[in-house]
């Protein structure tokens, strides 16, 4: 008799045992939304860049979405490129940690500068909006008042015009592709941050750099510099601004110069080995988001052109940006 309630305690035991994994198993799993998202969860949305930047105010626009659409409780960690890039890579597969990175996690990455690879050490969960206009700013004094006029100066003055830049960075990938389409040469001129060109461009001591919509339009209105054009993504028009600007704002590919765009997306990362359904949720989550009239309005404010891609387009794009970064680094020497 008590080796036979022996045995029913030990099937009752091992059944409570197994009742109890299953439940938290499916709790575990119903925590994953259709969504993607794990609802019982905090969402770390890292931010690699600086406060008050393009990258910072696209994330905190989309993630006003995040809340008001998916009821998210989000963390925001802001923290320089390169360390946001390595929080992500050693995040937890498990959906809670992503980021928005821009052509600094490519340009970084090929330089040398980041280990942090972006075609095998993190999960592509969606390619988002274009990163807007790069408008040409040039001094008030400048002997071009085009585009057209640059060019003719830039190639009959090879290496004199001083163009603001980063060491390695993105403006300085841009104005090597330049480089490499229109055949010119210029004299790159170390000026990181966006306020430094803006000085930089009013006093005359660069003569040419890469400078925000807004900026841009403030500045000029102002009388401290002029705009020759504007460099975009393929297709991009300045119509699809959402502003009414003159001609001199038109990209170069409308002012004739096809070849003359440069793709700078948005994408939205993961840590590497994510599960693949999830990863599919979350990137059709993000196209709720990018949808979303507010959302929308709010990227368009910014100079954002918003877009979204399914996986496929995503990472076909993520590639093409990726290789056409790699050929211009090499002709810059900086790559190998």
């Amino acid at each position: 008799m008590k080796k036979a309630i022996t045995i029913l305690l030990c099937l009752a035991m091992t059944f409570c045992l197994f009742a109890n994994g299953q439940t938290e198993t499916a709790s575990a799993a119903s925590s994953v939304s259709e969504s993607g998202f794990n609802t019982n969860e905090t969402l770390t949305f890292v931010i690699p860049g600086s406060a008050g930047g393009g990258t910072d105010l696209a994330i905190r626009t989309m993630g006003e979405g995040l809340t008001r659409l998916f009821g998210l409780k989000i963390n925001y960690q802001q923290m320089t490129n390169t360390v946001g890039h390595q929080t992500v890579k050693n995040a937890k597969p498990d959906g809670n940690t992503i980021m928005l990175a821009t052509a600094a996690l490519i340009t970084q990455y090929i330089t040398g500068s980041s280990e942090v690879n972006p075609l095998e050490d993190l999960t592509l969960i969606a390619t988002l909006d274009d990163n807007g206009f790069s408008c040409l700013a040039v001094p008030v004094n400048a002997p071009y008042n085009t585009f057209d006029e640059f060019l003719a100066y830039a190639k009959a003055n090879p290496g004199k015009i001083n163009a603001g830049m980063p060491a390695n960075g993105s403006n300085t990938f841009m104005f090597g592709r330049l480089e490499e389409i229109f055949g010119i040469e210029l004299n790159h001129v170390e000026a990181s941050k966006e306020s430094d060109r803006l000085t930089m461009i009013a006093g005359g001591f660069i003569d040419i750099g890469v400078v925000s919509l807004g900026n841009a339009q403030s500045y000029s209105e102002a009388g401290k510099l002029k705009i020759i054009g504007t460099v975009a993504g393929n297709g991009v028009k300045i119509a699809d601004s959402g502003r009414e600007l003159p001609d001199n704002y038109k990209t170069l590919q409308e002012q004739g110069y096809e070849d003359a765009y440069v793709l700078c997306m948005h994408y939205i990362y993961g840590p590497k080995g994510m599960d693949p359904v999830q990863v599919e949720r979350l990137n059709a989550s993000f196209k709720t988001i990018i949808e979303d009239p507010e959302v929308n309005a709010g990227l368009v404010k910014i100079g954002h052109i918003p877009l979204w891609h399914d996986l496929t387009e995503s990472k076909r794009i993520q590639l093409e940006e990726y290789e056409a970064t790699l050929a211009t680094g090499k002709s810059l020497g900086l790559v190998d």
